[in-house]
Order: C-alpha cells, then structure tokens, then sequence
C-alpha cells in the first residue's frame, strides 16, 4: 500500500523545462523546488508532471508545474529506484538496481515490482520501444531486457553482447526503430538490439583507446550522439546506418568530461561537462530550429466569436514531425496579456466581454516523441474589442459613405444605446443599420465596402449577443 508525502526539506530538485528557442538576448531562467533528497533519473509523465526518482530514499515522486512535490516509497527497502520513463499504458516504469526489479507506478502513485530473472542484474536504463514494450539494460549478468506492460512477461537477451560488456543507464529508440545503447563494459562500445529479431549488435570502430562513454542520444539531424569521458575528451556521432562513428574535441574546456547528452528545441545537441570547469555545452548538428512558424490567432478580434490557433509549422527532425498530442501538456494554450487563459487549452477560443482592452494569444507547444524534445511558439497578440470599441471603429468606417449622413447618424444611435444599456434598441438600430446597407449596395455603396460594412455590424451584433 502507497503512503505519499509532501517533502518540505532542504535539498533542492532542479527542474529545467526547455521549449521553444528564446531568443538570443532572452535571459535564461532557473527555478529550484527542495525536495530534501537526492534526485537520479527524470521524465515528463503522462499526467502533465515530472517525475523522478530517489535511489536513496527507494522512492519515486513527481512535481507539478506549480513545484507542488509528493513522493511515493518502493515496497523494496535498498532497492536503488534509478531511471524512469513514461510507458505505453500511461504509467511510469522504473529500474531497481539493487532490487534487481522492474517498477511500475501509476500516475495516483500506486507502485507494482516485477522481479528479474537473473539474480544481482542490476538493471540501469529503460524506455518505452517502438514494439509496445518496455527495454532496459543490465549490467551484471549482461543483458539487455524487456517487459511487457499488459502481460509483465520479462526476457532478457544477451547473445551478441561483447566479453566484458556493462550495458549502461542509457537505452534510446534510434531513427531505424532499434533500441540503442551504451555499453561500458571491456570493450566501450555502442551497441544496437532489432526489437523484431532481438539481434544484438556492437560497434566501437572510430573510439578512441581509453574512451569512458556517457549517455547517448538521437539528434535532430537523425544521428547517434554521445560523450567520451575518457583518455581521449570527445564528443562522437554515429551514423545510424553506415555506423561509422566521428570524433569532435575542438571547442571543449581543458580538463572536460562530457556526461549526460540530449537535443534542444534550437536545433543542437546539448551535453554536461562535468569535468575540471563545469559547464553545459553545445554542439551545432546542422539542424534548423524546432519552430519554424508561429501560430497565428485566426478571427475578427471581436467577443463572443470562435478565434482559432494554427497555422505552426515544425521542422522535420530524424525524419520525424512532432506531434501535438504526445503529452499532455502538449497542444494550445490561449492566453490574455501573456497569461494563461484557464480552461483554454483547445484549437479555438472564443472571448468574453471580459477579454475586451486586453491582448489575446496562442501558444502551441509539440514533443518530438523519438527525441523527447518539447518546444512550443506563441502567436503575436490580437486586441480584443468589445461592441463599443466596434462601434467606433464603424463610426470611422462609414464617413463619407453612402446616402448623405444616415450610415453616421444610425451608427450615433447605435452607440448612444450602447452607452444607455439598452441593448434591444442597440440590436434594433444595428438591424436597421445592415437593412440600409443592403438597400444601398451597388447604388451609393460598392459591394466590397457593403460586406465590410455588413461583417462589423455582425460582429457588433454578436458581441451585444443580439
């Protein structure tokens, strides 16, 4: 049974949510919740949180986007919670590396523990397969696994594996929809396993001697990327389908230990150094940024009528177009004078009488599910007008049109019913106003000034709710 609880101690959880590229001058922004604990492996859940993973505390917990922290224990005491991803079914699956145990929680935080084959396997990294199921490393006995998520059926393949392989904490879908991994083993190697097939196989041609390789991770342009800690510092891509590999060491910090990898939301791949200096690094791969269009807010401007958002457009990564539907948190968001709208979080909005003077906009944010890379663009803003604003704008837009002065006049009345609350004659006199317009058309009024015309005065209608 869960016992949940709130942590309030004095350790800190970082959490660094990256979307859309800012803009070169923006100033970045880095936000701490304490957690009172050491945190390990990390993901974006189904649910629209992070969640996490506390080795030493046999503990997995998740954090709003608000910092609002709740941790769930693991049945096995000792059990060494490590990394963690999102499955297939909704729930998050995590590695026990000392209780030697495939973890699922749900989303309410209900734990179940599946239990290895192989004694002391010590499994490490796990994420969810192209196959429907769930793939991890072990690292002792070597092998790499899978567990399914409906049945909790486990096996484990290890035949192709290098003497002396140590499969690492790093397991990623490549491009070619292999499971690709680190293998720290005797031999530093990269290796690959056919999730059809099961075929294992390892590449280390192009290493350098002494090489200590950290995680490794799909870039934009659709290669293998990943850190050499070792003799030779270096940052290597593969290449997927020739798997030829490629060193790059220009630009590193002397003393530097490249470690932890993943791409960005501007197109480059990004890795920690945790060597003498410390430092977050970045290497270009040739890719352009993940926004290539920002959304626009389709509509008059006007309350009380349908505005949509759309018209983004993504760049293609790895083959791949993001999907605006991978997480929860992905999709539209609808904001006013920058703020989030609450409950707008569809495709169109439509504004209130509240909304009028204030600046309406979109934000459409999508996740590239085989780089789990999140980014979003945000709309340039519409002023929202309500009927009074309308009117003037009308006012301005019937002078010197039509039949002498009764277009103005009949808008003057309009807007004196507005200013009096009397929004049956306002509708009355706007009727009367459009029937005019009609009779005019092709006479006094061409028919393109006659639709304008027409169209403002629906819109005034619609925002008295005529």
């Amino acid at each position: 049974m869960k016992t949940a609880r709130t942590s309030t101690l004095a350790a800190t959880f970082v959490v660094l949510l990256v979307y859309a590229a800012l803009p070169a001058q923006a100033a970045a922004r880095v936000t701490e919740y304490p957690v009172g604990f050491e945190t390990w492996g990390m993901t974006a859940g189904p649910d629209g949180n992070v969640w996490f993973t506390a080795a030493f505390e046999d503990a997995v917990g998740k954090i709003t986007p608000g910092g609002g922290v709740t941790v769930y224990p693991v049945p096995t005491h000792g059990a060494a919670v490590g990394s963690i991803t999102t499955g297939p079914d909704g729930n998050l699956w995590f590695t026990e590396g000392l209780g030697d145990k495939i973890g699922r929680i749900t989303p309410a935080g209900d734990v179940t523990e599946y239990p290895l084959p192989s004694p002391s396997s010590g499994p490490a990294g796990i994420t969810a397969g192209p196959d429907g199921n769930l793939w991890f490393t072990e690292s002792t006995p070597s092998a790499i696994g899978m567990i399914n998520p409906t049945t909790h059926a486990i096996t484990e393949f290890s035949a192709g594996l290098n003497a002396g392989s140590r499969p690492g904490a790093s397991i990623v879908v490549g491009p070619d929809g292999a499971l690709w991994f680190m293998d720290g083993g005797t031999t530093q190697a990269i290796g690959r396993i056919d999730p059809t097939t099961h075929a294992i196989t390892e590449f280390s041609v192009g290493l350098s001697p002494g090489a200590a390789l950290g995680r490794v991770a799909v870039g934009p342009d659709g290669s293998l990327w990943f850190g050499d800690k070792g003799t030779s510092k270096a940052i290597y891509v593969m290449n997927p389908t020739t798997h030829a590999i490629t060193a790059f060491a220009a630009g590193l910090n002397p003393g530097s230990a490249p470690g932890g990898i993943s791409s960005g939301p501007d197109g480059n791949v990004w890795f920690t150094d945790q060597g003498t200096t410390k430092a977050l690094g970045r290497i270009g791969v040739g890719a352009a940024a993940a926004s290539v269009t920002a959304p626009s807010v389709g509509g008059s401007g006007g309350v009380n009528l349908p505005h949509t958002c759309g018209g983004d457009l993504w760049s293609t990564w790895a083959g791949q177009q993001p999907s605006h539907a991978a997480y929860v948190f992905d999709g539209y968001q609808w904001l006013l004078d920058g703020s989030a709208i609450t409950g707008g979080t569809g495709p169109s909005y439509t504004p209130t009488a509240a909304d009028a003077g204030h600046q309406l906009s979109c934000k459409a944010t999508v996740t590239y599910p085989l780089l789990v890379v999140t980014a979003s663009a945000t709309s340039s803003a519409v002023h929202v007008e309500g009927a009074a604003e309308q009117l003037g704008d009308l006012a301005d837009a019937v002078v010197g049109v039509g039949p002498g002065r009764s277009l103005a006049a009949k808008v003057s009345e309009i807007q004196g019913n507005v200013a009096a609350n009397d929004t049956a004659e306002a509708c009355a006199a706007l009727g009367a106003f459009i029937n005019e317009v009609d009779a005019q058309t092709g006479k006094k009024i061409s028919a393109d000034e006659a639709s304008s015309l027409v169209t403002q005065a629906h819109n005034i209608e619609a925002a008295l709710d005529c």
